[in-house]
């Protein structure tokens, strides 16, 4: 009688990232540590080549300051006009990146907004964020929060001094 193969999630020599019979095996995805928003599904990561899942926490929770690593603004002009930014004038996203040692998640947004979009941040309220469940993340943090925050903004001249190219700045609709 033959003994049956190995399932790939049960093979005691595996190691995560590992292809046993050309199956990967990954390590577990982290799950969130709050209030997830009930009304939206976890979405699988497709746009890189590791395991990962995007889960929206519920409005108005706000993770642990040492677990976010993003802070992004959904800028508004004066006039309602939303200021979106891209850095290949084919991608457009809006204005915000990654909170450096030593500064809130508020003052990486007010950064951000200024390096990226040429544009000053006189108001801003936290909105929302997201868990990003990443066991494979080069950077070695597998689980942590990305945060999204409404500010009203005005524009500078078009400067850039950064990786952005082009600013565009569009209608709400």
């Amino acid at each position: 009688m033959e003994e049956p193969e190995p399932r790939a999630d049960t093979e005691p020599a595996a190691q995560p990232g590992s292809r046993t019979a050309d199956v990967v095996v990954h390590p577990p995805l982290a799950d969130p540590d709050g209030p997830v928003d009930p009304t939206v599904s976890p979405i699988p990561v497709e746009e890189m080549p590791r395991p990962g899942r995007f889960t929206l926490m519920a409005l108005g929770w706000r993770p642990p300051a040492h677990l976010v690593t993003q802070a992004l603004g959904l800028c508004f002009t004066a006039d309602g006009l939303v200021v979106m930014v891209t850095w290949d004038g084919r991608r457009w996203t809006f204005p915000g990146s990654t909170v450096e040692d030593g500064e809130s998640i508020r003052q990486a947004l007010i950064r951000e907004v200024a390096e990226e979009a040429c544009a000053r941040v006189v108001r801003c309220q936290y909105l929302a964020c997201q868990h990003v469940a990443d066991p494979l993340n080069p950077d070695g943090v597998p689980s942590y929060y990305q945060t999204r925050w409404w500010a009203r903004v005005e524009l500078d001249p078009w400067q850039p001094h950064h990786e952005m190219t082009d600013r565009r700045l569009v209608p709400p609709d």
